[in-house]
């Protein structure tokens, strides 16, 4: 799990990089992972908007809130073997 819309602020301090960015919407991303950084096949993603002058510190709880389940999907699509990846893209079977 990312915590970011991928592939919009990848790598470490995701949550810091779109705060100090000033975007209105944050989200995290369940994808496979692969040798490249935060660059596998996206399984799932999840986002929120932010409210106006939000600290930080509430934006990492709501989206943690949200990596959760979003988490959780990803869990449910594998497990249920409904994916499909092919050259690097996830569709649904």
């Amino acid at each position: 799990i990312h915590p970011s819309l991928l592939p919009a602020f990848p790598g470490a301090s995701a949550y810091r990089q779109a705060y100090d960015k000033g975007v209105k919407i944050v989200g995290v991303t369940a994808h496979f992972v692969t040798p490249d950084l935060d660059q596998g096949p996206i399984l799932c993603q999840d986002a929120l908007r932010l409210r106006a002058d939000e600290p930080l510190d509430s934006i990492i709880a709501r989206g943690q809130k949200l990596e959760s389940a979003c988490l959780l999907r990803a869990l449910k699509l594998c497990l249920s073997r409904q994916l499909d990846v092919h050259w690097g893209r996830v569709h649904g079977v």
